[in-house]
């Protein structure tokens, strides 16, 4: 039986924010409600040229906080982060499709949210432009 790292394909980019979900501290000090309401989002991207991993956090990230905005809560804390880049077998001109995984805790605070991916020192990209093609929401 194969192992499961055995099984990932050499064209394909795995990066995460890590084991343990991680929080901005001057948001989790300031927070001023025990409630804590866990949230999850899937973004499927479909880009051309390059992948920008940091926009594309940020960009699944806001979901998350627009959903957290709508429950009555003003910031996340508890983030965590997984992408995967499948590549194109034939690198030349291909497209690239880039699935992100984000979870945090709504939460409220007196500081404002940063609207910011924690552990953007872990991401791993393709360099060169970008081009969104499609994007797909799984949840």
């Amino acid at each position: 039986m194969r192992r499961a790292s055995e099984r990932v394909k050499p064209w394909h980019i795995e990066s995460s924010s890590g084991e343990e979900p991680q929080s901005h501290l001057d948001v989790l000090e300031a927070v001023t409600s025990t409630a804590r309401e866990p949230l999850h989002h899937t973004d499927t991207f479909i880009c051309d040229g390059a992948v920008n991993v940091v926009q594309l956090l940020r960009a699944t990230r806001n979901s998350l906080m627009e959903l957290a905005e709508f429950i009555g809560a003003n910031a996340l804390i508890e983030e965590k982060w997984n992408c995967t880049i499948c590549g194109p077998k034939h690198r030349p001109n291909g497209t690239f499709k880039v699935q992100i995984s984000y979870t945090a805790s709504a939460t409220r605070s007196d500081r404002a949210d940063p609207h910011k991916p924690v552990a953007l020192d872990k991401v791993k990209g393709v360099p060169g432009l970008m081009t969104v093609v499609k994007r797909i929401v799984e949840s």
